[in-house]
C-alpha cells in the first residue's frame, strides 16, 4: 500500500508540475499575492519533507530569525518553490547529512531565503542544464534518484514571475546552496 501511495503522489507531482510548466511557459499563470510570515511558512514545508529526511538519517535545521520576515507573494507558488528545494535537498544529500534553512533581509531589503545542504552537488558544467525544463546532471549518483528534472526550472520560473531570482550554487561532492532573494 505505502508503495502505490508513493508512486500515485509522485505521479501526480509530476502532472502538476507540467501543467504549471505549460501555464507559465504560456503566460497564463497568474499570482494571488499577499503578505504573510514566511517562517510560518517555511515550518509547514519542513513538515511535508521531515519525514523522508528522517528516514533517510539527515538533519532538518530552520535558522531562528529575529525578526518575523514578512513577504508580499502568491503562497501557494511560495510553498510550492520551497517544497521543490527542500525535496531537491532531500533526495540528494546522503544518509547523515545535514539541510539548514535560513532566511535574513540583505542589505537592498530583499528577503532572501538560503537553503544549504550537505549534499552529492552538482557539477560546474551541469549548473546551466539543472535549471533547465526537463534539465538532470547526468551521473551514476543522480540517475539513482526518480524525478522529471522539472523541479529547479519551475522554481526558477516562478521567481521571475514575482521578480525574484534563484541562484544556484554548487560543487560536485561538496553539496549545494540555492538561494532565493524577492522584494521585501
Amino acid at each position: 500500500m505505502d508503495d502505490i501511495n508513493d508512486g500515485a503522489r509522485h505521479l501526480l507531482e509530476i502532472l502538476n508540475d507540467i501543467l504549471d510548466m505549460s501555464k507559465v511557459e504560456a503566460g497564463e499563470y497568474h499570482l494571488e499575492e499577499e503578505i504573510f510570515e514566511t517562517h510560518m511558512e517555511i515550518e509547514r514545508c519542513l513538515r511535508f519533507v521531515k519525514e523522508r529526511a528522517a528516514k533517510n538519517g539527515l538533519q532538518l535545521n530552520l535558522l531562528p530569525v529575529e525578526q518575523e520576515p514578512l513577504l508580499n507573494a502568491d503562497r501557494r507558488v511560495f510553498k510550492q518553490i520551497l517544497l521543490n528545494l527542500l525535496s531537491n535537498a532531500v533526495k540528494f544529500t546522503e544518509r547523515g547529512g545535514s539541510i539548514d534553512i535560513s532566511v535574513v533581509a540583505n542589505k537592498k531589503e530583499e528577503l532572501v531565503i538560503q537553503i544549504v545542504d550537505t549534499g552529492i552537488g552538482i557539477a560546474e558544467e551541469d549548473l546551466a542544464i539543472v535549471l533547465q525544463p526537463f534539465g538532470q546532471a547526468d551521473t551514476s549518483l543522480t540517475r539513482q534518484v526518480e524525478g522529471t528534472g522539472l523541479g529547479l526550472s519551475l522554481v526558477q520560473r516562478f521567481m521571475g514571475l514575482h521578480q525574484g531570482s534563484l541562484n544556484l550554487e554548487s560543487e560536485l561532492e561538496k553539496g549545494c546552496l540555492l538561494y532565493t532573494s524577492d522584494a521585501a
